[in-house]
């Protein structure tokens, strides 16, 4: 998959970190939509309306973003994600017909959302899971020759434009 984040990326790494993104996203939308809220008293002013629209947007993100994998954890997390829209949605929230409870009620999913994608991630991206602790039993790797770092890569290359400039002569 060419539009993963770093080499060796699985599927449901970079669904998570999708998710992780819009998730964030949507948080701060909601803590700022919250302090307008709670500023003017009201919940259905111009600022409150923008940062509550911009938490569906990015929920809605993070729906299709998590909606790429045959994961039980990352279709687990989509269907969190869509109750969560869905529960925005029923409010009237993005209109301006939710309470100040049920608005503080939104931010606190948001909250517990972004814990849980912490959690997944931290599941499927475990570092201790995948990296071998070296033990005192276990010999140390040779050090780095910073001589030789690179060089293949450098030959390659190397041997690479010969052969485009031996085809274009």
């Amino acid at each position: 998959m060419s539009h993963l984040s770093h080499e060796g990326q699985s599927k449901e790494s970079y669904c998570i970190e999708c998710s992780l993104k819009h998730s964030q996203t949507a948080k701060v939308f909601m803590r700022e939509g919250l302090q307008r809220a709670e500023a003017c008293n009201c919940t259905d002013s111009e600022g409150v309306l923008q940062k509550v629209r911009g938490v569906v947007e990015e929920l809605s993100g993070a729906e299709a973003d998590t909606n790429t994998t045959q994961n039980q954890d990352v279709i687990d997390l989509n269907t969190e994600i869509r109750e969560l829209r869905k529960f925005i949605y029923s409010s009237k929230a993005e209109i301006g017909g939710a309470s100040m409870d049920v608005l503080r009620e939104i931010k606190d999913k948001i909250d517990t959302l972004v814990e849980r994608v912490y959690a997944l991630r931290q599941k499927v991206d475990c570092p201790t899971c995948r990296i071998p602790q070296i033990t005192e039993t276990e010999p140390k790797e040779q050090e780095l020759n910073l001589e030789e770092y690179g060089r293949g890569t450098s030959e390659k290359r190397r041997q690479f434009m010969e052969e485009i400039i031996a085809e274009t002569s």
